[in-house]
């Protein structure tokens, strides 16, 4: 079996901020040449390292590339690169705005040599912004996108993911971006320029933050009032359990999300009490209705405070593996905050057999189990020039090449007349059919009064109005769907949602194992009813494996995956990235999955189905730290502000109540410039070796400095910075504001408010949001009649059964 994107040929001129684009398009079958300086690429000489000075970095991201040298600075090397893309599908950059237009390289020059090329451009901001042309890191990043302060010990200054992943979040969506444009142009013959944005990307990962700031909000305790917060409580006397220690490590819990949370603290708290941790009293509290008894006032505040300190001292005598266990079997809302060392010893991993050996080096596997076009390594991360074989023979003086197949009428949405029966909820998976819907497909979203999709209840609601259909997390994730009411549990809704199999291109669902076939949308039904439908399944640990059934959310996904573990202080326990974490990341990886699996039924007329693990995918974003750990037994935990690519990296108090800004050097041009506007860090001699000299220089300067000039003073010099954004600072950030991110949408009860807007802007085929998410059931007579073609008497009478709600 081939690769989806078999015959596709990448050119990938990236940074090391990008590697990951090439990559997935990699995995998924393309020929992905990496043209390099001659000196090679960045990522080459990116840490970790192994014990024999190679880079673990490259030996990840630059797993299944070609690698030609190309000295894009001359006008040979020019006329090679032009040679090269003139036979080229896709070409992605990362470098400035700017950088290869100046070389006669730019989008327009080579769509005058090739207009079927897709060419990618993932940059830190976007072009036109004005920040565009101003280095950035992974640091910075997190903080112009809003997450870095949303994370960290409240009384201490924020601090980011462990290990530096944050602009994998921007390339990633370039990757699912490109596959995507691929498929229109499988339709129209012609490429387009892809514009991605670090920034945006960044954006849509956190949650429900930028529905505070449509709302002129900040979330509670990341504003002024960070400081104040201590520890959250379930209620005044209770402390939440969050990050707890075990006896060989830590877990995450969450004791308090809806019937999931209910379920699971009862089975958690009959553990305790089977093995006699709970005192004789608390053993006959009703532990699954204890948030119902607490507001009742039936169960006491001092008791349900007992009663957890005695749980989680019977934790801390449990191991990792004790504690998987009966999370698994118990459906317990807990996970342990694996190393790379558990990763490695993961049985769930090793039963999916998803570490990959290739060349000697175990490799972390697909991202996604496509069941036609499966993931193949084909080669280790290549030598540099390695396969400079690929720019001989190439004509130097490119003819345009004329497009395989035009349409003479205008080319229209990307996805236009693309069906998909988005049968999924909470985040996850409403991410995947957003994108989709947003580009011009039509996507009928399922969902039922009789059991209310979590993400409704998540806040901000605007006043006055039902949590039902006023909840803004909602409406945003969910852009651009028609909203089918169908209540799942009732048998007269099995015709509806066959109705629904035999209309639509794509499936997307993202339940536990097992529950779609009993409520009679699995696979095979339905590929029995539709051959040619490509279906995604999205969950926490995939559909097969010991632990497939395991029951998580985003919290849980980021301790398994390993991203817990290296995040927070080094003298503290580890501090979780903000909100659902890995269900910001794997929607991106479902997307490549999806768009390729399209691409291909646009060659074959062939379905298929795809089994998208969310940890499994996660995991790729810390994929070099398992290589570390399997080749030299290092563990990596809490990193603090620590760095290996950067000094100064850190974090500064700045004049205000509770405000930072990021600063990262990663070369000694940087260090120059900010040496330039900081003058005092000229006593420095050696920047690496004397950090605390330089911290504790910028913490003064920083200390009377409003932020926001600060850091702009110092990114005019060329020095990454940036203030750690807040939800009230979104609307007035520049580069946001040059992007016009933020875009204004229709919704029923809510009426016109303010929405996140595309990540990835389209030259040819734009994203084009036409509404915000709908309410339950709002456009059900719609779908049911002009779409599905249910007749009203029909209607009516599947009404009456409860079927529709």
């Amino acid at each position: 079996m081939s690769g989806a994107l078999d015959g596709i040929r990448v050119i990938d001129l990236s940074t090391r901020m990008a590697e990951a684009t090439g990559k997935t398009l990699a995995d998924l079958g393309a020929e992905v040449v990496k043209v390099e300086p001659p000196g090679g690429c960045d990522a080459r000489t990116t840490p970790p390292f192994a014990a024999d000075g190679r880079s673990l970095f490259w030996e990840a991201w630059g797993l299944g590339k070609h690698s030609v040298v190309c000295d894009i600075d001359t006008p040979g090397g020019q006329a090679e690169l032009r040679a090269l893309a003139a036979g080229a599908d896709v070409l992605v950059e990362s470098f400035a705005p700017g950088h290869l237009a100046e070389r006669g390289l730019g989008p327009d020059d080579l769509a005058a040599v090739n207009p079927g090329l897709v060419y990618v451009s993932v940059t830190s901001f976007g072009i036109g912004t004005p920040d565009a042309a101003v280095p950035m890191t992974d640091l910075t990043l997190s903080a112009a996108g809003g997450l870095l302060g949303m994370q960290g010990d409240h009384d201490r200054v924020p601090t980011p993911v462990g290990y530096p992943e944050t602009s994998f979040l921007g390339a990633m969506q370039a990757a699912a971006d490109a596959v995507m444009a691929l498929c229109e142009r499988d339709r129209s013959g012609l490429g387009q320029h892809l514009d991605s944005s670090i920034q945006a990307a960044v954006m849509w990962s956190l949650m429900s933050i930028t529905s505070y700031a449509a709302l002129g909000q900040d979330f509670p305790g990341r504003g002024d009032d960070r400081a104040q917060v201590t520890h959250p409580e379930i209620v005044p006397g209770v402390r939440m359990p969050f990050i707890e220690p075990c006896a060989d490590g830590f877990v995450g819990m969450t004791l308090v999300l809806g019937e999931q949370g209910n379920r699971g603290m009862k089975s958690l708290m009959a553990w305790v009490i089977a093995e006699g941790a709970l005192d004789r009293d608390l053993c006959e509290v009703d532990w699954e209705r204890y948030l119902e008894l607490l507001g009742n006032e039936t169960l006491a505040p001092a008791d349900a405070d007992r009663a957890l300190g005695q749980m989680l001292r019977f934790i801390k005598t449990k191991t990792q593996a004790e504690i998987q266990e009966h999370a698994v079997a118990g459906k317990m809302l807990v996970a342990p905050c694996y190393t790379s060392a558990y990763l490695a010893a993961d049985p769930q991993l090793a039963a999916r057999d998803f570490w990959v050996e290739v060349n000697g080096a175990t490799h972390a596997g697909p991202f996604a189990r496509l069941s036609a076009t499966p993931i193949a390594f084909r080669h280790p991360a290549p030598a540099l020039g390695q396969h400079q074989e690929l720019l001989g023979g190439l004509d130097p003086v490119a003819e345009p090449k004329a497009p395989s197949r035009v349409w003479a009428e205008p080319r229209g949405a990307l996805f236009e007349g693309l069906k998909v029966a988005d049968l999924s909820w909470i985040a996850a998976g409403p991410l995947i059919s957003k994108d989709l819907a947003n580009l011009g497909a039509t996507v009928v979203r399922v969902e039922t009064e009789a059991r209310l999709d979590t993400l409704r209840w998540i806040p901000p609601h605007l006043p006055h109005a039902s949590p039902m259909s006023a909840g803004h997390p909602m409406a945003n994730m969910n852009q651009s769907k028609l909203g089918l009411g169908l209540n799942f549990t009732v048998p007269e809704a099995t015709a509806v949602i066959d109705r629904m199999i035999e209309w639509a291109d794509v499936v997307v669902e993202n339940y536990t194992p097992g529950t779609a076939d009993r409520l009679g949308f699995g696979y095979e039904h339905v590929a029995a009813l539709n051959p040619a439908a490509v279906m995604l399944s999205s969950c926490m640990r995939g559909q097969t494996g010991p632990e497939a059934h395991h029951t998580g959310f985003g919290l849980h996904g980021a301790c398994l995956g390993g991203f817990v573990a290296v995040t927070g202080w080094p003298d503290r326990p580890p501090n979780a990235p903000w909100g659902a974490y890995t269900d910001f990341i794997s929607p991106r990886y479902a997307l490549s999955a999806l768009g390729a699996a399209l691409h291909h039924r646009n060659r074959t007329g062939q379905g298929q189905y795809i089994d998208l693990s969310q940890i499994e995918a996660s995991i790729h974003f810390l994929a070099p730290l398992v290589l570390e750990y399997r080749d030299s037994g290092r563990v990596r935990t809490q990193a603090g502000l620590s760095s290996e690519r950067a000094a100064p990296h850190g974090v500064y108090r700045t004049a205000g109540i509770e405000r930072f800004c990021a600063v990262a050097v990663e070369t000694d041009e940087q260090w120059e410039a900010l040496g330039s506007v900081v003058s005092d860090l000229r006593r420095v001699g050696d920047r690496w070796a004397e950090t605390a000299a330089a911290d504790e220089i910028l913490a003064q300067w920083f200390a009377p400095r409003d932020g926001f000039e600060a850091a702009q003073e110092l990114r005019a010099a060329g020095v990454p910075a940036y203030v750690a954004l807040r939800a009230s600072d979104f609307y007035a950030d520049p580069n946001l504001v040059a992007r016009e991110f933020f875009i204004e949408l229709d919704h029923g009860a809510i009426g016109t408010m303010t929405f996140d807007g595309p990540v990835t802007l389209f030259s040819a085929t734009p994203a084009r949001p036409w509404r915000a998410g709908p309410m339950v059931g709002e456009h059900t007579q719609q779908v049911m009649s002009e779409i599905l073609g249910f007749s009203n008497e029909e209607i009516t009478a599947l009404a009456a059964t409860g079927a529709l709600t």
